[in-house]
């Protein structure tokens, strides 16, 4: 009787650490699946102690309802191991398209979790039947001088075990899944997850030798779950403390445009001086060939910036309300090309454009789309290294079945590592000794008021992939789609 006390006393340790988490941290989906998921570990633990307890003190009818109660315990709790990583799957940067990349999507969607789901249903339902359990059966422990109940299963006790298999399954190919999640301390804390329930797991199937009943796997439920508890509380401590610095850096784009305001009146004065002078010139004197063609750079950049303080000044206003209609984004890759075409020269950069047809409409804002590509070909500038044999910047535009647009973007610079994929587009993170931080974070931004996406496909130390998707109408809604 002693050791059936220590094993429920031990069942319950986990359902109180998953408590104490419920009220410190905020509550959330992750915090409430942490919580179910330790509410079936203690529903586990208290399931193989009713065997224990009901031998001496229950009659065998009553101890069988209860342990049938109590196995929706070590049945549900791998789907929500798969549900927990699916939430955490979700928030992560996308992935490439690569081999790995695919069998993360087909492991980590909502369909799978429904189907987990529903296993689980059909399984505990055929639990309560004769053909899950039969009854229950009397054991002698002659080591701890003990008789305690045991399952008799029934003819199609095999779907429980087929539930198992499968779902551990999956928990093994998720350990090699969450290596290519780019968040560190996701991939940390899912990588604990999944190993330590494998371990728990494949030690709890000692609970199917009678005689080990009692001697493993309650000691393994106590380790595991401090273990998932402080693994947990890691994970969720970082990601609280990226939260906070992403606030604070809010605050400095707020004041930031509150300093802007002011500089854009400044700026424009200065620029009517430069576009005045650079159309007055051509006029009072006939220029050289390659003099006129430096001329033209000038007017186009200036009519840029323009636009760009314009809009600016607009967005400042307005909260970013922009005026959209069908451009073509062919167009402004070229346009970005020749704002960028000094700094390109003096760097010995190519950039080269491709596109199914010669001319590609999507709905945009005209200046603020080409500045996104102003911003996105200085960052492959100062990304390419100086030794770097290839040196091109290429673009690739494609019409996806009349509904959006792709731009495909590929530099040679010297890449983004994973970690950081999903920090580039806050404000403030730049590597860059001299960088701002708010080049890609403008871009995103910009994209997000189009209804587009901007993504990195791929990155590595010899060149990055970035990819825009935008709808072609103002009718149409797109999904992202890697």
């Amino acid at each position: 009787m002693i050791f059936a006390v220590l094993i429920f006393i031990i069942g319950l340790i986990p359902i109180f650490l998953g408590y104490s988490l419920f009220h410190l941290y905020e509550k959330s989906k992750l915090t409430n699946l942490i919580f179910l998921f330790m509410l079936c570990i203690t529903f586990w633990q208290i399931d193989v102690s009713i065997l224990y307890i009901g031998s001496p003190y229950l009659n065998e009818q009553t101890t069988l309802i209860l342990f049938k109660l109590f196995r929706i315990g070590p049945i549900a709790a791998l789907p929500l191991i798969l549900f927990i990583t699916y939430e955490l799957y979700k928030t992560s940067v996308p992935k490439p398209k690569n081999f790995l990349g695919k069998i993360e999507n087909a492991m980590l969607n909502k369909g799978m979790v429904i189907a987990a789901f529903i296993s689980t249903g059909i399984v505990y339902a055929i639990n309560w039947t004769s053909f899950g359990i039969e009854g229950l059966t009397k054991y002698e422990n002659k080591n701890l001088g003990m008789e305690y109940y045991y399952p008799i299963y029934g003819d199609l006790q095999f779907s429980f075990f087929l539930h198992l298999i499968v779902l551990l399954l999956f928990l093994i190919l998720l350990v090699f899944v969450s290596k290519s999640i780019n968040n560190i301390k996701m991939k940390s804390f899912i990588k604990t997850l999944v190993i330590s329930s494998i371990i728990l797991f494949c030690l709890g199937l000692t609970n199917f030798i009678p005689s080990y009943q009692i001697l493993i796997s309650s000691i393994a439920v106590l380790i595991y779950s401090i273990f998932i508890l402080i693994a947990f509380i890691k994970m969720y401590n970082a990601l609280n403390a990226d939260y906070l610095n992403v606030v604070q850096r809010q605050n400095k784009l707020d004041y930031i445009g509150n300093m802007t305001a002011s500089l854009i009146h400044e700026v424009k004065n200065s620029l009517s001086i430069i576009k005045g002078y650079s159309e007055i010139i051509p006029s009072l004197q006939k220029l050289e060939p390659h003099t006129d063609e430096m001329m033209r750079h000038v007017i186009t950049s200036s009519q840029q910036l323009s636009n760009l303080v314009n809009a600016y000044n607009q967005f400042l206003k307005n909260d970013l309300v922009m005026a959209f209609k069908s451009q073509d984004v062919v167009h402004c890759i070229h346009v970005a090309k020749q704002v960028c075409d000094k700094l390109l020269k003096e760097n010995r950069i190519e950039v080269k454009i491709t596109s199914d047809f010669k001319v590609i409409p999507a709905y945009i804002n005209e200046t603020y789309f080409t500045q996104v590509l102003v911003n996105l070909i200085k960052n492959s500038i100062e990304a390419i290294p100086e030794d770097r044999q290839n040196r091109e910047i290429v673009f690739h535009v494609k019409d996806v079945n009349h509904k959006k647009v792709i731009i495909d973007m590929f530099d040679c610079g010297c890449g983004i590592p994973p970690e950081d994929w999903d920090k580039v587009f806050l404000p403030y993170n730049s590597t860059k000794v001299e960088g701002t931080g708010l080049g890609l974070p403008f871009c995103n931004k910009v994209l997000f008021s189009h209804r587009g996406f901007i993504d990195i496909m791929k990155s590595t130390p010899e060149g990055t992939h970035f990819r825009i998707q935008l709808p072609k109408s103002k009718f149409i809604e797109i999904e992202k789609a890697i």
